[in-house]
This record gives structure tokens, sequence and C-alpha cells, in this order.
């Protein structure tokens, strides 16, 4: 009886397909609940583990987390594409990484006292520092930027010194040329050729929110110095590093941007330091792409994606950046809404794509590749929708809406008709890994929760500080709108 009766459920839904004019299947009001919150941090929790180590490409960690979400597609029946552009569910290419695995740092001050700074805490390296050891005079040089109308070196002597500088390019115009795309490569180039072996930045002292030591992978172009060590330190660090000068960094950051000129001097501390990092300029890593097929003869050629990207930032030493907001967040609803629709019998009128990035960390890299290398034809992708740091806020903003008025006012529908969370605020232009794809012409809109971004790459970014509810709404918010897409003609 049971089987005459999906039979016979099977035999509605495909006459409704086939003769409704207008091509809506109502899923959201039977399905908006089946969206698990414990499922959503059980995956959350095996993404931020100690095995996960942070989910840094070309990793032990991240090999582990693609098999677990590879297993976790192939246990809930969404299968590979069976395209000659991946290797099963895998898009694979090649990119640099670093993998550091020892990363410790002192400060000696003129009084020759010396504090040993908390990795993750007081400092960080940049995530692809260079390896070394030492212990050398520390020079402030403001920005780090030498042009002919403007230089920070100016009269220094940094032989066998470290630098401190602004982890920013100056708020100021240049004099003689632009100051040109930030790139912290560029900053440490500037740095060794001026004979510096270690690089310390920091941020702007008088900023509202001057940045925190974050682990970070995201670099710039230009030239990897695998011998100078690199390293950000906290704001109150820095004046450490400044005792005795008689000029904390506020008065520093005062006067560089009110007079608009360098202002470098050298202080009386030194720093102690060892790093050693793995440089490999050719790594491999790969997307993940699983995919449940349409149901409609037609439509089923057309694909909606749901996206969002599996990378973090790794380790620095025993230090792991677990990422629990950004983005096991992401990537867990992407395997939580993956198990709703192939789990239900009645499958949506087109195609999903379901994919993992790798490499956002980078610079987007794995989204990159992907939309340079479509697995199917771009005018067959319908529509995106890719998630990003979505589990810590207190409400949901939805980006892209100025490029897709008509499809970020149907998700405001759905979201007043349920959680009530999303804001008025949108943008043009992507948002993360959807910026790619947006800039193709592939019409997407970009999920994330507001104000979300407390533990940004910070170690305390960790699945006890998620807030369930906002991220179980964003999720079924995701999913409701995946499918009012991919159900209407």
């Amino acid at each position: 009886m049971k089987q005459e009766n999906k039979i016979l459920t099977k035999l509605i839904f495909f006459i409704l397909i086939i003769f409704s004019p207008s091509l809506i299947i109502s899923q959201n009001s039977n399905d908006f609940n089946k969206i698990s919150t414990d499922s959503l941090m059980k995956h959350v929790q095996v993404l931020c583990s100690d095995e996960a180590s942070g989910r840094l490409p070309d990793t032990k960690g991240y090999d582990f987390v693609t098999q677990y979400c590879v297993n976790y597609f192939k246990q809930i029946g969404v299968k590979s594409l069976n395209n000659k552009k991946l290797n099963g569910y895998f898009q694979t290419f090649q990119l640099e990484t670093n993998e550091i695995k020892l990363c410790n740092l002192s400060i000696i001050n003129g009084a020759n006292i010396k504090y040993d700074l908390k990795a993750g805490k007081d400092f960080s390296c940049r995530g692809f520092t260079g390896s070394g050891k030492g212990i050398v005079d520390v020079v402030f040089c403001g920005y780090g930027e030498t042009h002919d109308g403007y230089n920070d070196y100016r009269g220094m002597d940094l032989k066998g010194k470290a630098v401190m500088i602004f982890k920013a390019n100056p708020s100021f115009p240049s004099p003689d040329t632009s100051w040109g795309e930030f790139s912290i490569r560029r900053k440490v180039e500037t740095a060794k050729k001026q004979g510096a072996v270690a690089v310390i930045f920091v941020s702007r002292a008088n900023l509202a929110n001057p940045q925190k030591s974050i682990g970070s992978t995201s670099h710039g172009e230009g030239i990897q110095n695998v011998d100078i060590p690199q390293f950000q330190v906290n704001v109150a660090w820095a004046d450490t590093i400044l005792e005795g000068t008689r000029y904390p960094l506020t008065r520093l950051d005062k006067l560089i941007e009110n007079l608009k000129m360098p202002f470098s001097l050298f202080t009386k501390s030194k720093i102690e330091y060892e790093v050693v990092a793995n440089y490999n300029p050719n790594a491999t890593s790969h997307n993940i792409i699983g995919f449940v097929e349409g149901s409609n003869p037609v439509l089923k050629s057309e694909y909606i994606i749901i996206s969002a990207h599996l990378d973090h930032v790794g380790m620095q030493g025993e230090v792991i950046y677990r990422g629990a907001n950004d983005n096991a967040s992401g990537s867990a609803a992407v395997l939580e809404i993956a198990r709703i629709v192939a789990s239900n019998p009645i499958k949506p009128a087109r195609s999903i794509l379901f994919v993992l990035f790798t490499a956002e960390e980078k610079g987007l890299v794995g989204s990159t590749f992907m939309a340079s290398n479509l697995p199917i034809p771009k005018d067959k992708i319908v529509g995106m929708l890719n998630m990003d740091c979505i589990a810590f806020g207190d409400s949901i903003q939805v980006g892209n809406g100025e490029a897709n008025p008509d499809w970020w006012k149907k998700v405001k529908e759905i979201d007043e008709n349920s959680s009530k969370l999303m804001v008025e605020k949108t943008w043009n232009g992507g948002g993360a890994d959807l910026s790619p794809f947006h800039n193709i012409g592939i019409s997407g809109l970009y999920f994330v929760s507001k104000n979300s971004y407390t533990h940004l790459h910070l170690p305390s970014d960790t699945p006890e500080t998620l807030n369930k509810k906002t991220f179980t709404d964003i999720v079924k918010l995701v999913y409701n709108s995946a499918m009012e897409k991919a159900n209407t003609k």
C-alpha cells in the first residue's frame, strides 16, 4: 500500500509539472521545519575538530574534511556530476600553500625585560610568513612605503633588524604616484630590500576598532620571501616595543596622518623569534561538487548552485584556527540542505549543484577557478546562493540584491513569512565566493549574518560561540529561497 501511495504521489507531481502554467511547486510549507539544528551543529563540530586542524588547503586537516563531506554526499544520495572536467566529486587544481609548524615571538624592551607573547592572542604569524630565527633590534617605519616623494625608510639603517610597520596603505594621497594595490608581499619585499630580516605588522592605533592579530592567508601579489618571518602584533604589544621612545603608537599614527609625511624612529627594543614554515608553490587542492538531478524533463538541464567555502587558515604551531562561523557554518549548511533535497522523494524541478570551495581565505581562489572552469554550461545556471559566516550574528543580510532586485524581494517575502530577521541593506557586486560568478554574469545572492565578525580569524571562532537560532533561520531561508528558484518557471 505504501509503495502504491509513493507511485501515486509521484504521478500527481509529474502531472502538475507538465500542466501547470506557472510551474510553482510549494515545498516550503512542508519542508521549512526539516532543517535540523542538531545536524548543522554536528557538521560544525567535525569541521572544527582537532583532526580538521583549521582546514588549510593541501594539509591532512583539509583532506580529512573533504573526505568527510564526500562520504556524507554519498551517504545521503548526492551524486557526482560524472563530468570529464571533474575527478568524481573533486575539481582539482594547483595553488601555493604555507604550513606554519612553529611560531614563537618575544619582546625584550630597553630595560632588558623579556615578554613571551602568546600565539593566537598577542600575536600571529602572517599566513605566508617565511622561516627564520634570531634576536634583533626593532625599527618603526610608518607604512613601510618608498616613493620619490614619500619614503618611510629614508635615513633608517635596517640591516639585520626587524621593522614594525602599519598593516595598511596610507589613508592620504601619495605625492607622486598611487600607493598601488595593498599587498603584504609587496611590503615585505620592500622591507627586505632595505635590509630587514623580519617584519612586524600592526594595525593603525587610532581606528575605531584596531585590528587584532588575526590569522590570514591573504597575502597579495608579489615575491614569496621564504626567509623573512612575518608577524602581526596587537596594538598594546606594539606600544611595549615603543617603550622609551616617548612615542606611543597612537601618537605616531596621528603625526603621520596629520603631517602626511614619514615619522620613523629606532626603538630601544629587540625581538626574539623562531618560525618554521613549509612553503609549497605547487600544492594541490580541490573544490567539492555534488549533484541532485531535477525532476522536470525540460528544466532538469538547468541548475541552481548552493555553495560555501570549506577552507580556513589552518594552524600556527599548536594553535588551531577552527573557523566555526568562518566558514564551517556555511559548509554545514550546504551539507544539511543537500540532505533535505536528496531525502525528499519529490525532487525540485531544476537540478541542484552543492559546492564547497577551497582557498577562499587566500583570495577567492577556488571559486575563481570554478567560475573560469565551469563543469556545466554557464547559460544553464539559473542562479546561485552562497553562504559565508552565517552563524554568529543576530540578523540576516542578503547581498547582491541590487543586481537581482526581483529575487531579493522574493527572498524578503519568504523571510517575512518565517523568521523576520532579514535586514533591508544589500549591495551590488556579489560578495565572497559569489563575486567571481557575478563577474561573469551569473545571477546570485550572498547570505551572511549581520554583526558576524567578532571572532573573525581568531582562535576564539569556535562552535560554542555560534548563535544556533540565527544559524538555523538563515539555513531555512536559503533552503526555501533555493526551492522557490528551482521550482518556478
